[in-house]
């Protein structure tokens, strides 16, 4: 196998797994602990994900920022409600 199909290989490996790369550790507890009242129609999907966009990690003037997409909000949301 030649260098490029096996970079492809990794490439394609690493967009196929459940990588919540824009989620960090606070914006998951964030939703995470919200799954009840979000459940019971306490509280909205956009409320949740407003919330957890406070933790956005901004970086320093931008270098190394993670904000998080409302896709990657949308995927961690249905993988922990299918899950719980």
């Amino acid at each position: 196998m030649n260098l490029n199909k096996k970079t492809l290989v990794l490439i394609i490996i690493f967009i196929s797994t459940n990588s919540y790369s824009g989620i960090n550790d606070k914006q998951k507890t964030v939703i995470e602990s919200q799954l009840f009242l979000l459940n019971e129609g306490m509280v909205s999907k956009k409320d949740v994900f407003e919330k957890a966009k406070l933790f956005d990690n901004k970086g320093f003037f931008g270098i190394n920022s993670d904000v998080m997409t409302q896709e990657e909000f949308d995927n961690f949301l249905e993988e922990r409600r299918t899950h719980h």
